[in-house]
């Protein structure tokens, strides 16, 4: 978790990086995600079913839709804010995932849940200060880009009942990558050869960093695992400084410090209640 979550951060430098040689979030997107599928190739050849067998190629569509515009909403908001303000803010993601998991799949409504949710909003209070510091657009896009990962999430839960995790996959990033594709087109520039080199390695180091993620639940807790996910704030910090000379003030350290303590108490509740059979779900109606 520790070096996929340090790739993920080294990823974001790039986009920094490339975003000021004078592309287009929408173009970033679009080359993270083709050279992302072209590194899943194997993957998918390997596999011993069809990735495109599947019964719900609408629900596909949405979800994929919906996570082309929350990487697209954080690709622009990490070029507009310091890198470490953005992943503390993108923390946030477990909070409107447990409020989501409470309102369409039934999941316990307990006291823990709601006070580790409560947390998580007082620590995003604490490091955007309304009333006494202005909240640009930038912090707007990073809130709305974890509120669309939290629903991509909840409609992968959905997913996963009827269909295999490589046709989930396959069909996010092939999607994501026709949905980038077209608004690309209106600020489409020919990068120039070492631009195609940090677009490549942005594409497949993407790919692999999500592998490896996907691995390291599976050989640890994911109580344990979750928590050190959180370190991926060091390695922004470390590449915003080294790299854009930014560095993190007290008030997003505060409030870093209450989004993690919330979020690890929504992962140990999440833990706690996994097996409890659910009510009739609201996105069983849908």
């Amino acid at each position: 978790m520790i070096v996929s979550v340090g790739m993920l951060a080294g990823i974001d430098s790039i986009v920094i990086i490339v975003a000021k040689d004078g592309m287009h979030p929408f173009q970033i997107v679009f080359f993270r995600c083709l050279f992302g599928l072209a590194a899943l190739t194997p993957f998918f050849i390997a596999t011993k079913t069809n990735p495109l067998r599947t019964d719900r190629p609408l629900f596909h569509g949405l979800r994929g839709v919906i996570h082309s515009a929350s990487m697209i909403c954080w690709f622009i908001a990490i070029t507009m804010i310091p890198l470490a303000e953005a992943t503390v803010l993108s923390f946030t993601v477990p909070i409107y995932l447990s409020i989501g998991a409470i309102i369409f799949l039934a999941e316990p409504s307990l006291i823990r849940r709601w006070f580790a949710i409560a947390l998580g909003f007082i620590g995003v209070l604490v490091v955007l200060r309304p009333g006494f510091q202005s909240i640009g657009l930038g912090e707007i896009l990073v809130i709305g880009s974890a509120i669309l990962v939290a629903t991509s999430k909840l409609m992968m839960k959905s997913l996963a009942k009827t269909d295999a995790p490589i046709t989930i996959v396959f069909y996010m990033t092939l999607i994501v990558t026709i949905t980038s594709f077209i608004p690309s087109l209106f600020f489409w520039i020919w990068p120039p050869l070492e631009i195609w080199l940090w677009l490549l390695f942005m594409g497949v180091g993407g790919s692999l960093a999500h592998v490896i993620q996907t691995h390291s639940y599976k050989l640890g807790e994911v109580t344990v695992v979750e928590a050190v996910s959180y370190v991926r704030l060091v390695w922004a910090t470390m590449f915003g400084f080294i790299l854009f000379n930014q560095f993190p003030d007290l008030y997003t350290w505060l409030g870093t410090a209450i989004i993690i303590t919330g979020g690890i108490l929504l992962t140990r509740s999440e833990t706690r209640t996994a097996n409890v059979t659910p009510q009739k779900k609201l996105v069983d109606y849908l």
